[in-house]
């Protein structure tokens, strides 16, 4: 038998979350908007699901970060490897495309919507790879010549048992310089399903649904 320690059981409980975070839309909504084209930015971000005394921290530091390249004006390019999963010998990585639906006017939000597919495997003699396919969509409005108050949702499919995870957000970007922005999001993770019982029994779901969760992410400019 195994005596796990008050630390062990919240990298238990951080590892579990991680695991099954992916079915829901990891890290931060990314591109909000899409890049001019020909332009490159480094992201990362940082947070995940409110879990009070399951984590020391509050939240399940999932880690992230990726890159984002234009290829026109109307379509950014993205790509996001999942640093937490490697420290429990699972490899993370998502690669999608971002597009313009509707440019913003005034109080007419831009619309941006994107495809993304997440892939993990096990490193280990039987890997076991596993792909979930992603839809998502925001609508944005400028608040400042470089500030974006936005809200979307994220469609995330698992084939086995087959289930659609829906997760709506909504967020704040700002301009901490001309080319470093930062955000902070909070989003209502599979919010279409029951999530009362298992590890942490509900702990963040809102009405027993989901789990909600908090992220801060930065973007550079290169």
């Amino acid at each position: 038998m195994i005596a796990y320690t008050h630390s062990s059981k919240c990298w238990i409980a951080i590892y579990v979350v991680a695991a099954s975070w992916v079915l829901f839309g990891c890290g931060a909504t990314q591109p909000i908007r899409v890049l001019p084209a020909a332009s490159t930015a480094i992201t990362a971000s940082l947070g995940g699901p409110v879990v009070p005394g399951k984590s020391p921290v509050v939240i399940t530091p999932y880690i992230t970060t990726g890159v984002l390249h234009g290829i026109s004006d109307d379509v950014t390019l993205h790509g996001n490897l999942h640093l937490l999963m490697t420290a429990f010998a699972v490899g993370g990585i998502d690669v999608g495309a971002s597009a313009r639906l509707l440019r913003g006017d005034g109080w007419t939000p831009e619309i941006t919507g994107g495809v993304r597919a997440y892939g993990f495997m096990q490193f280990s003699d039987q890997p076991k790879p596993r792909l979930y396919p992603s839809l998502s969509a925001n609508a944005s409005w400028s608040v400042r010549e470089q500030d974006l108050i936005y809200v979307g949702s994220h469609a995330t499919a698992q084939w086995t048992p087959g289930a659609v995870y829906v997760s709506p957000f909504i967020g704040y970007s700002f301009a901490a310089t001309d080319a470093c922005s930062l955000q902070l999001e909070c989003i209502w993770q599979a919010s279409n399903h029951d999530t009362r019982s298992g590890i942490l029994e509900g702990i963040s779901s809102i009405s027993g649904q989901g789990s909600f969760g908090i992220f801060l992410a930065g973007a550079v400019r290169l």
